[in-house]
């Protein structure tokens, strides 16, 4: 989150979110958040959580976008925390700051179960995180804006992308221009509709509880258009990126999760050869992103997270190397 905006955020600014679902700045409880501002509160005798964003990060316009695509999720019974109307029967409101500019406040109901951890990391989990994410993807091909909801932006129209070279370091030079090389590379890709739609963008452990083996998926805030494979490389980046192991136990990690994974995904959604095999470019440029995030966001040298994701991949990026040398044919 930028510092102005933290700046921008106070007391006040809670107090009058809280009046548009009918609790107290006392009801509300700070939960986290990276990008926003994320509060946890119950009513009777039902947990929900609030979001709130600047427009700096996401305008009013993008945020309504965004509710509404998830709300056609949860209509056709998708597994996704549902989005509440305000006392004024909106999904978004708005607060303004002292300086003209405003906070949007969102609303869901919180997710069932709890966040996953490593007991619950077996072959049927994989398959019902596959399952989910094929189910959205299937459901996506349908979806279309509703009136006057203008449609989020494509993948490439994010802020963080546009504006990558404000972030990296000037020593940083040849990760920029593997960055653009490999963002021209990914606009070559053909589009279809069975292929590339509205989804989630990141859908890892982060942005789910599971119970009884089930996800519910919530935090829809950098949905865009993009290719679906997109979402299964996330998914398997994560999965695999922060845990300290070899690179023998890597490959042997990835292929498990993989092989059960995708029998869940394509128990919902088909995708073509080619267009899977697409899935090296775009573990690729989640590497790529991560190290513009932790540069916009974070001091890399006092920051553990941060020094050690710089540490671990700018050579990699670098030298071009492929993010797990797996022959994905395999999985398809």
């Amino acid at each position: 989150m930028e510092k102005h905006v933290k700046a921008l955020f106070n007391d006040q600014i809670l107090k009058e979110a809280a009046i548009f679902y009918s609790v107290t700045f006392e009801d509300l409880v700070f939960v986290g958040g990276f990008e926003n501002f994320i509060y946890g509160f119950t009513k009777d005798s039902e947990e929900y959580i609030m979001r709130i964003s600047h427009e700096s990060h996401r305008t009013l316009s993008q945020v309504a976008a965004e509710l509404d695509f998830v709300n056609f999720l949860a209509h056709y019974d998708a597994n996704v925390s549902t989005p509440v109307l305000s006392i004024h029967q909106r999904l978004v409101e708005q607060v303004y700051c002292s300086n003209g500019s405003y906070f949007t406040i969102s609303v869901y109901t919180k997710a069932l179960g709890e966040r996953p951890n490593k007991a619950m990391m077996n072959e049927a989990f994989f398959e019902s995180y596959g399952q989910t994410i094929g189910c959205f993807h299937w459901l996506t091909k349908m979806y279309k804006p509703a009136l006057g909801i203008t449609p989020r932006f494509k993948w490439d129209e994010d802020p963080l992308l546009v504006h990558a070279d404000e972030y990296l370091p000037k020593e940083d030079g040849i990760i920029l221009e593997r960055f653009h090389a490999l963002m021209r590379e990914i606009n070559e890709l053909k589009i279809t509709k069975n292929n590339y739609g509205l989804i989630h963008t990141d859908i890892h452990a982060g942005n789910f509880f599971v119970k009884d083996n089930e996800l519910t998926v919530f935090d829809f805030d950098d949905c865009s258009y993009m290719w679906f494979v997109s979402d299964i490389a996330i998914a398997l980046f994560y999965h695999i990126d922060f845990q300290k192991i070899t690179e023998e136990e890597r490959i042997e990690k990835a292929t498990l999760f993989m092989k059960h994974f995708m029998i869940g995904y394509l128990k919902e959604n088909k995708l073509t050869k080619k267009d899977f095999l697409a899935i090296d470019l775009f573990l690729k440029l989640r590497e790529l992103v991560l190290y513009i995030v932790v540069h916009r966001s974070m001091d890399v040298e006092k920051d553990q997270f941060a020094y050690s994701y710089v540490k671990r991949h700018r050579d990699r990026i670098i030298n071009d190397e492929p993010f797990l040398p797996i022959d994905f044919k395999q999985f398809i």
